[in-house]
């Protein structure tokens, strides 16, 4: 496992406008920061009370806020509130209007339709999002098969996930939840037709016989050959696809009953069903180890599609999204929305003056005070104490934005506060770990600096200056070497022994502490990304380098600059070892 830093010189937002205001040779590449773009960041605070009778009271107090709010958000409201938003999408003019048009007063409704304003514009967004799918699949047939027998398609997954720029999990949520709505759609709307036609979307395929499926296995091998080009000219994955076609066709006579079967069968899930029964068709050709579902689902795809492409494309047209997409907070729970904090309204959730006066309070004694009114009953107070690093932030230039107040659960009753800041970017690169890594490294400066980033280990970073790497990686980088070379290979060994024991309930054990610690392992180095580029930050200010020489041409300096809080002096040049090319300018001390 090899760990790189990547060089990105257009995305400097990260930089501030006080690393670049020297003035750099006029013959080296220069980095254009755009300090002005502000991002918000939310932070879990420490509410303290008196003792615990009043932490629950409190608690109880937060509940029934939420759940004034739950009884806000009607259908009638829901829908007014779509209306509204397609009217004029600014949060300001919807939670206003939407105020006056249901009634209601602006004290805990303030926060309720905040919280409905982001769950429209996400689903307006989703709209846009089906629409687009929708359009891809009429394109292309053979995706749209898929689409509509499994609530998946790897082709239609892979482009849409190229095209938006999106995660692979999002596209996946998205295809099944729209196949899903989208038969719910159509039963409602074609109650007859829907079952009497080769519609059964949700509950049986059409039912086919033998010679289809044959003819299908003869129809996709030919439209293959016609499309691919020449033999010599195929890639390795046509040449593999091309292969798994024609072991299926050579045993046409074992393979044809199997898919009959499985077409005419109901599945809870197809797309698992499948998957076992391509399995078990390669243990009966005599080879285990071939991955066939791939060509099994296309040969399902070619016997579904004459039933299918007559009458799916019609419906598939007369979708309406706007009823696809549901309206939002349709599965929410019962007084689980958080509080947006308001201020100077009553019954509602105080705090001593607004976001300015707050920050400066922060910064002056580090915590504040929020009140809990309620009606026939004595307000009740509580500190706010802020961690360490969330004064850092305010004092590096960040305020705050707003509060989120929800309520805790049962055992500990304990009321959950988180504060919004906002700010640059650099407002929230913390120098703790700088400072801490500069008091372990040697004070012997050197005017040029080489690193070479290696595996995991004692020698991941090393320099061309003995530099011990500080405990605190090292530790990280054993663990994941354990975990790797001795803990996942066992669960791997026990989970496949429990599978020949036909365990199921072991399997379940083992299975989720596999997950478990993946995501261990990917969480450390995770930590160890984060870590390394203020350790070779902490090296550079130490040694007072004045060039830095390194090996890979992938080398992210904005890794590096992002955790300095230093004033810039003399530019320090960063030359690739190999090429002696000159690829930018640090601005260092």
């Amino acid at each position: 496992m090899k760990i790189f830093f990547v060089f990105k010189y257009h995305s400097t937002d990260i930089l501030t406008e006080r690393y670049w205001s020297h003035k750099q040779p006029s013959n080296h590449k220069q980095f254009s920061p755009s300090t002005s773009k502000r991002v918000m960041r939310s932070y879990q605070v420490v509410l303290k009370c008196v003792d615990q009778s009043q932490r629950e009271e409190i608690n109880q107090r937060i509940r029934t806020l939420e759940e004034r709010q739950h009884i806000l958000l009607t259908p009638k409201v829901l829908k007014k509130a779509v209306e509204l938003y397609r009217t004029n999408p600014k949060e300001g003019f919807f939670t206003r209007q939407l105020c006056k048009e249901v009634g209601k007063s602006p004290n805990i409704a303030e926060s309720a339709f905040h919280w409905l304003y982001i769950a429209i514009k996400g689903k307006i967004d989703k709209e846009q999002k089906v629409q687009g799918l929708l359009n891809f699949l009429v394109k292309n047939p053979q995706q749209l098969i898929e689409w509509v027998t499994f609530g998946r398609s790897p082709y239609t997954e892979s482009s849409l996930e190229k095209y938006w720029q999106l995660k692979r999990r999002y596209i996946i949520n998205l295809l099944t939840s729209t196949r899903l709505q989208a038969g719910a759609y159509w039963r409602k709307k074609h109650k007859i037709s829907y079952f009497a036609d080769f519609l059964q979307f949700n509950a049986l395929l059409p039912t086919c016989t033998q010679l289809e499926v044959l003819q299908a296995i003869d129809d996709a091998l030919s439209y293959y050959n016609h499309e691919f080009p020449l033999l010599a000219q195929l890639t390795e994955n046509q040449k593999a696809f091309l292969a798994k076609l024609q072991l299926l066709k050579k045993e046409q006579k074992t393979v044809v009953p199997f898919l009959t079967s499985w077409i005419n069968s109901s599945h809870k899930s197809r797309w698992k069903s499948l998957k076992s029964l391509s399995e078990q068709l390669a243990k009966l050709i005599g080879k285990p180890s071939r991955k066939l579902f791939s060509a099994v689902r296309l040969i399902i795809v070619f016997t579904l599609f004459d039933h299918y492409m007559q009458s799916v494309p019609q419906l598939l047209k007369g979708l309406l999204v706007v009823k696809v997409v549901p309206l939002p907070f349709k599965r929410k729970r019962k007084g689980r929305i958080p509080i947006k904090l308001l201020m100077k309204k009553d019954y509602v959730i105080t705090r001593q003056g607004n976001a300015e006066e707050l920050t400066k309070q922060i910064k002056k004694q580090g915590w504040t005070e929020l009140g809990f009114p309620q009606k026939g009953k004595k307000k009740l107070y509580a500190q706010v104490h802020y961690p360490s690093k969330v004064n850092e932030y305010i004092r590096n230039g960040a305020h705050i934005k707003v509060f989120q107040v929800s309520s805790g659960q049962k055992p500990s009753l304990k009321p959950r506060i988180d504060v919004v800041l906002e700010g640059t970017h650099i407002c929230f690169h913390s120098s703790m770990f700088l400072h801490r890594y500069v008091a372990q490294v040697p004070r012997k400066t050197l005017s040029i600096l080489g690193v070479d980033i290696n595996c995991l280990g004692q020698y991941m970073v090393a320099f061309n200056t003995p530099i011990p790497l500080p405990q605190d990686l090292l530790q990280l980088a054993e663990q994941y070497t354990h975990l790797s070379d001795k803990v996942l290979p066992e669960l791997t060994r026990g989970l496949l022994r429990k599978r020949k024991e036909y365990d199921v309930h072991g399997c379940c054990k083992l299975k989720g502490e596999l997950n478990r610690v993946y995501t261990r392992r990917h969480r450390i180095l995770r930590e160890l990304t984060r870590l390394l580029p203020h350790f070779l930050a902490a090296v550079m200010v130490k040694k007072k380098c004045k060039k830095l020489k390194i090996e890979h041409l992938t080398v992210d300096p904005l890794l590096v600059l992002k955790v300095l809080q230093l004033r810039p002096s003399t530019p320090c040049p960063i030359v690739c070892s190999s090429t002696r090319k000159l690829y930018g300018w640090l601005p260092w001390s």
